[in-house]
């Protein structure tokens, strides 16, 4: 499961008894917002793998029920007109207010959104949710130390997702310093429970470093020429005194191309 936290509580006798409960919470129809409720009135009672397994399954709880959650971004043909409306004048959409929305309809949506952890996300003038990794912080401290990690590597994907329509909406620099912490990650982790995750995620950014995406490629479509902004940001990389995979993979594939 990989280190414990640092700070990581002593469990109670009863740390048994909330794990039970939870499993049989979890076993069930598993609502993510029944997941929300039990994890955060319980999740200090328990260790911290504990605590980790907690947040493991309301992740994939999340995951399950997204499909759910975004039929019903579609489900009114007015509705993504009316989201569209609330998310001007920089086309997104701040969760905080949900609350203070007079549409009904569309109140009830995004308080649901936003209190099971989701956030709305845009992409070809579409609104949709994804999961909302900032949620999961107030359950960091206490987590192991490979789940806070975790959590903080996500976290920065939905703050700011990398890709839009087929183009990197990040820049270069932002692609090399997220792929070195999941590099660092694999190395440190190898047995976390979410090991598995962060390497699916570490080899899309291994794809938009070779190569970059269709509306923004790493090589000019005419002159077949590295990005200019693309190599400067590797020669800095590869130039540091930091070693791991990733920056491994960088100083070959810049010998590679000289």
């Amino acid at each position: 499961l990989g280190c414990t936290a640092p700070d990581a509580q002593q469990a109670p006798a009863d740390d048994k008894v909330i794990m039970e409960e939870f499993n049989q919470l979890a076993a069930g129809k598993g609502e993510v917002a029944a997941l929300v409720e039990f994890i955060t009135d319980n999740i200090g009672q328990v260790t911290a793998e504990n605590a980790s397994l907690m947040v493991a399954r309301l992740e994939e709880a999340q995951k399950e029920n997204l499909p759910q959650l975004e039929a019903k971004f579609f489900a009114d043909a007015n509705l993504q007109t009316q989201l569209s409306e609330l998310a001007e004048p920089q086309f997104e959409i701040d969760l905080s207010g949900a609350d203070q929305i007079e549409l009904a309809e569309v109140r009830e949506l995004l308080l649901e959104t936003r209190d099971t952890g989701y956030k709305v996300e845009t992409a070809e003038g579409m609104f949709f949710p994804i999961i909302d990794y900032q949620f999961y912080q107030e359950y960091s401290p206490h987590v192991t130390a490979d789940m806070q990690e975790y959590i903080a590597i996500m976290a920065t994907e939905s703050d700011a997702v990398p890709a839009k329509d087929a183009a990197l909406v990040i820049g270069w620099d932002e692609v090399v310093a997220r792929a070195q912490r999941m590099a660092q990650f694999i190395e440190e982790y190898p047995d976390s429970i979410r090991a598995d995750q962060v390497k699916e995620l570490y080899d899309k950014y291994i794809i938009f470093t070779l190569f970059g995406l269709n509306n923004t490629p790493l090589f000019g479509y005419n002159t077949n020429t590295m990005v200019e902004e693309a190599k400067d940001v590797y020669r800095q990389a590869a130039a540091g005194s930091e070693d791991n995979a990733y920056l491994e993979l960088l100083r070959d594939y810049l010998k590679v191309l000289e």
